[in-house]
């Protein structure tokens, strides 16, 4: 019998969400939040408590490490927080203000690390960051 492999084939498998996650979804972004309620589907969404995942859809830098910081004490031990943008070069590009990069630097002051990226349409990405696990505490 062939055996499947273990790489995400569908953005709702890398983002780790199966039935029963609870999500959180803000940003002013209007399309890239409409991209991910699409994807999101019938995941819960409770307006207070913990979150398995958190998905923001930023127009800069500074609203995304914003949310990040409001949104970071509800997420479970194992939770991520990802990050919808427009991808390089798509004609939505214009609609975020700063680098990655700078936005990478943001989610690591808080105590984050990158873990996974997820293709959307072909206008929009996103990035995954999960809290870096203290050892030996």
């Amino acid at each position: 019998m062939p055996q499947r492999d273990q790489t995400p084939i569908t953005t709702l498998e890398a983002w780790g969400i199966t039935p029963g996650s609870r999500i959180w979804i803000g940003g002013n972004n209007t399309e890239a939040r409409r991209e991910v309620e699409i994807v999101a589907g019938d995941a819960l969404r409770p307006p207070t408590g913990e979150i398995d995942r958190g998905f923001i859809a930023p127009l800069s830098v500074e609203e995304c490490v914003y949310f990040a910081r409001k949104i970071r004490l509800r997420l479970v031990a194992d939770g991520s927080i990802w990050v919808v943008y427009p991808k390089r070069g798509s004609s939505r590009e214009s609609e975020f203000s700063g680098s990655f990069e700078n936005m990478v630097v943001g989610f690591f002051e808080l105590g984050f690390t990158e873990s996974g990226h997820a293709n959307l349409t072909g206008e929009f990405t996103s990035t995954g960051f999960r809290l870096e696990q203290i050892q030996g505490i």
